[in-house]
């Protein structure tokens, strides 16, 4: 029996075993919720195999390395942090989501967090206003207001745009829009909507009597008007339906970066009711 043991030891130790496999790794930036509903998305979307790294777990992560060693099909990058280490490396192609505004790249492409520019228009038209006040960082959200203007060309919203380059002066380049506006158009950039900043936005809105549309619905408690928020799993979704033909062998840079499809729309009640607004709901 003890010889059996031995010669079943030794010719298991004979075969070689199958390199480690599978179809996607999914690089997490870190643990939070919004990251896990997109990927949990993705997996309901896409059922190829997968590895997942979060990168908060480890002090530094080799991702040349992995791809190297474990030939993945598809890396899909969750998060600013998974998409900068994803691009270190250019053997395998890369999907994103979670990002804000991604740099492109010829073996990258996924779902911004942001939503197409029609759709916020689509709000003003139904509020009635047709100045509309936004403060921008040209190097954060410059080509996105580019295409916003160019959908507000064809609608009957004029933007009025200010430029910031540091967040204290977003207070009073806000001040400059006195009476030159009806609305303002939050949008989530960093430098123009900063914590210490936020709250001009609200102040301006009392004090100009004009609704404030933004991207988050934290900011309805605030004194914001309407939100439009992201639908985080379906987000997922989107992006497992792009990595389904990036699979099935359709090139990644034949895939358009795409928008969120789906946009969630919540208003506060008060806030529109007070400001005397036509009534925005739904999905």
């Amino acid at each position: 029996m003890q010889l059996l043991r031995f010669l079943l030891l030794a010719l298991l130790l004979l075969i070689p075993l199958p390199a480690f496999g599978y179809d996607v790794l999914v690089l997490q930036s870190l643990h939070e919720k919004g990251y896990e509903e997109a990927v949990n998305g993705f997996k309901r979307e896409c059922r190829a195999s997968m590895r997942r790294v979060v990168l908060s777990e480890y002090a530094e992560a080799d991702v040349t390395r992995i791809t190297r060693e474990e030939h993945p099909k598809l890396i899909v990058a969750v998060g600013d942090r998974a998409l900068a280490l994803a691009q270190k490396q250019n053997s395998t192609p890369v999907l994103y989501m979670m990002v804000l505004n991604p740099k492109p790249r010829r073996w990258a492409t996924g779902v911004s967090m942001l939503l197409d520019p029609s759709r916020y228009l689509s709000v003003f038209e139904a509020l009635g206003s047709q100045k509309v006040g936004v403060v921008y960082d040209p190097s954060r959200s410059g080509a996105y207001l580019k295409r916003a203007q160019a959908v507000a060309a064809r609608s009957r919203v004029d933007l009025v745009l200010r430029e910031v380059r540091a967040a204290k002066e977003t207070p009073g380049v806000l001040q400059s829009l006195r009476g030159k506006v009806d609305a303002l158009w939050m949008l989530p950039d960093a430098t123009a909507v900063s914590p210490g900043a936020t709250e001009a936005y609200f102040l301006f809105s009392q004090g100009e009597r004009v609704p404030v549309v933004t991207f988050a619905d934290v900011y309805l408690t605030m004194g914001g008007a309407v939100a439009l928020t992201i639908d985080r799993f379906d987000i997922g979704r989107q992006l497992g339906g792009m990595a389904q033909s990036v699979l099935e062998g359709k090139p990644v840079e034949e895939i358009p970066p795409e928008h969120p499809r789906r946009a969630i729309i919540k208003s506060n009640d008060g806030v529109v009711r007070q400001l005397k607004l036509s009534s925005v709901t739904g999905r």
